[in-house]
């Protein structure tokens, strides 16, 4: 019996090797009689050497768009940092050098602030529901003699006082709560409030924080004759790119990998964030809207970008952490109304708390920064299905050298990647820009940091599906990078999105010829003086450097010296105050460019004053052998409020408060 099976085994194993080798014969065959060799790979019979295929051809992108109709000089879409590694840009127009200052990044065991430990969660549970989570660990730390304990929400939202709208607030009532409970979202800020129950049926508050979410309004719909492109600004104060590409590593990969459009002509147009924002939200220079808005801003939010696009069915927002800043909408320019849909200024005004040396701003629990980026993510969420314009801008991570934009490295990444799993970016326009770059401290001190304050951030993601529809505008989009661009322009492009699903064309009141979106070709022989850049900002030249006793450079100083004590002199102040004598104490740098036509020259000077070791930086031109002030004197040290005696605030950077001595007795007299 064995033997036969033996038998039947090695029968079966034969007949399947014969199978085998008859089936590779025939495929053999097949495959030799019915594909052609692959010449790619083939070896010359004359030669040992491999040879490998040709790779594959770049082909550049204006071949690729090539029956696109455009008219400019210069239409290649190559990365002309391949060319040239010396120009930020270089056109017949303007050539910025690569002038890098170096951002040093903190001691690894520095030891960064935190905002606290959050024990009380509000969770989006539904668009119109918030769900209450209390860690009950976390808020026993909170606890200091008893074991018991309650906690309530309220709803806030600014003041309806007339005359105290700006700066106050209103709550409602503190309702109990519990954990898992969920509650109506009736506004956008909640402040939840947790109380000790002492032995003596006394209560004292041992927990604060605040949140905030878009409570969904109805959308008036617009009539349409296209599709609407959402547009979410988002922005950094005194970040210039090489700033960001230094401090935030992270954010500044998550960019390059998604190939974000990066505009390094992005050049500001006046001193600081006021000028440069309002001409990108407004189209106007600072003149038009200090003549016009001062004083009434409420009667000025129909100029401002936000409002064409609520004319055309959008839904707004706008938020702004850090209110202690005199910067965008502050003081005489204020709203005394909520301008936008969905305002954040209540939120921040309930409470802001600096800490860790002012490095760190607290709303609550968590950052302001993260409280401004989690917000804004709730709003792109609340209305994804909805047309919708956000401009949210942070003050807090970057305002000044005491601020460290490493500690926001993560918090941005995070906050883009959210919004590419959201699918934001199918149909949203996402700007990610400043106002400008570092504008005092001792890194301004350096003449790099004269082209690192006036080239701020400005990176551009057009929407996937913008995209394939408009091939020709997305080729000028990414041809712009490399030319000089302004906040102007920036505007132009956020009016021309709005109005891409108008059945009709609506005049940008704002147009001036000058100025361009930046879905047209910019010429490449664009100059400072063609989109209205005072001789004072432009940085389209290179500086070459003079020594610090050169008679010339010297003769320039002394010139400044003298403007800022005449000034000085005319400085009113209040009672009892006057300003110090200001001399000078040192000359840190001076250089020199020509004009275009390289007939006049131009000094650029920094030194220091006593007292209080102030510095400043001047441009001084030579004409006719006569010398002349470009612009204002500007102060590059941080003010540190020893000119707060001055009635005018424009005036305090000239003026070093002193008090009068003999003050109290000529008051007596």
């Amino acid at each position: 019996m064995n033997a036969i099976k033996i038998t039947l085994w090695m029968v079966t194993i034969s007949l399947s090797i014969f199978v085998l080798i008859i089936y590779h014969l025939h495929h053999f065959s097949f495959a030799r009689n019915h594909h052609e060799p692959n010449k790619m790979y083939q070896q010359p019979p004359s030669s040992t050497r491999r040879v490998f295929g040709t790779p594959m051809r770049h082909i550049p992108l204006d071949e690729i768009y090539k029956d696109i109709p455009l008219h400019d000089q210069d239409l290649s879409l190559e990365f002309e940092e391949t060319r040239s590694v010396q120009h930020m840009i270089n056109t017949p127009g303007c050539r910025i050098p690569v002038a890098m200052v170096n951002y040093k990044k903190p001691h690894k065991n520095r030891k960064r602030g935190y905002c606290g430990y959050r024990a009380v969660f509000l969770e989006r549970e539904d668009i119109d529901k918030v769900r209450v989570v209390i860690k009950e660990k976390s808020i026993k730390k909170y606890l200091k003699r008893g074991k018991k304990y309650h906690c309530c929400y309220r709803f806030f939202q600014r003041s309806t006082k007339p005359g105290h709208e700006h700066r106050s607030l209103r709550f409602s009532k503190c309702t109990k709560i519990h954990d898992r409970e969920t509650i109506n979202l009736e506004q956008d800020f909640i402040n939840v409030q947790c109380f000790e129950n002492s032995n003596y049926n006394q209560t004292h508050r041992i927990y604060d924080d605040v949140y905030a979410f878009c409570k969904k309004i109805k959308v008036k719909n617009a009539t349409t004759c296209g599709k609407q492109y959402n547009v979410l600004l988002i922005g950094m104060d005194s970040m210039s790119l090489s700033r960001f590409v230094q401090t935030m590593t992270r954010t500044a990969k998550f960019v390059y990998d998604k190939f974000w459009p990066n505009y390094r002509g992005y050049h500001k147009v006046g001193d600081n964030t006021f000028p440069n924002l309002m001409a990108a939200l407004t189209g106007h220079n600072i003149s038009s809207i200090m003549k016009s808005c001062s004083g009434r801003m409420d009667q000025c939010n129909n100029k401002l970008i936000w409002s064409i696009y609520k004319n055309s069915g959008y839904v707004t927002a706008y938020g702004e952490d850090h209110l202690r800043l005199p910067d965008i909408f502050s003081k005489d320019y204020s709203f005394r109304k909520s301008p936008t849909d969905h305002y954040m200024r209540p939120f921040f005004l309930k409470e802001e708390i600096e800490i860790n040396n002012h490095s760190l701003l607290c709303a609550g629990k968590i950052s302001s920064g993260q409280q401004l980026l989690d917000y804004a993510i709730n709003f792109v969420l609340t209305y994804k299905d909805d047309p919708f314009f956000g401009f949210f801008w942070m003050n807090s991570f970057s305002h000044n050298m005491n601020n460290h934009p490493e500690d926001a490295d993560r918090m941005f990444e995070d906050f883009f990647n959210r919004l590419y799993y959201t699918g934001a970016f199918d149909n949203t326009f996402i700007i990610f820009l400043s106002d400008h770059g570092i504008r005092f401290g001792e890194n301004r001190i350096l003449v790099e940091s004269y082209y690192d304050d006036r080239l701020p951030l400005l990176y551009i993601w057009p929407p996937t599906t913008f995209k394939m529809n408009y091939p020709d505008k997305l080729k000028s989009l990414l041809i712009n990078q490399f030319r000089l661009i302004t906040p102007y322009d920036l505007f132009d492009t956020l009016f021309e999105i709005s109005k891409l699903a108008d059945c009709d064309e609506v005049e940008n009141e704002a147009a001036d010829p000058n100025h361009n979106s930046i879905f047209s070709v910019i010429s490449p022989n664009r100059t400072c003086q063609d989109v209205g850049i005072h001789d004072k900002w432009c940085s389209c030249h290179n500086l070459y450097p003079l020594d610090a006793e050169d008679a010339e450079g010297i003769r320039s100083v002394h010139f400044a010296v003298s403007h800022i004590v005449s000034v000085m002199q005319t400085i009113k102040t209040k009672r009892c105050w006057s300003c110090t004598h200001l001399s000078l104490k040192n000359v840190s740098r001076i250089h020199f460019y020509y004009d275009k036509n390289k007939i006049n020259i131009y000094f650029v000077v920094a030194f220091s004053m006593s007292p209080m070791n102030i510095f400043y930086e001047a441009t001084v031109l030579h004409k006719d052998s006569q010398m002349y002030l470009v612009g204002s004197v500007s102060i590059i040290s941080p003010y540190k409020g020893f000119g707060d005696c001055t009635i005018k605030h424009e005036d305090r950077i000239y003026c070093v408060c002193q008090k009068n001595d003999n003050c109290r007795l000529s008051s007596i007299f």
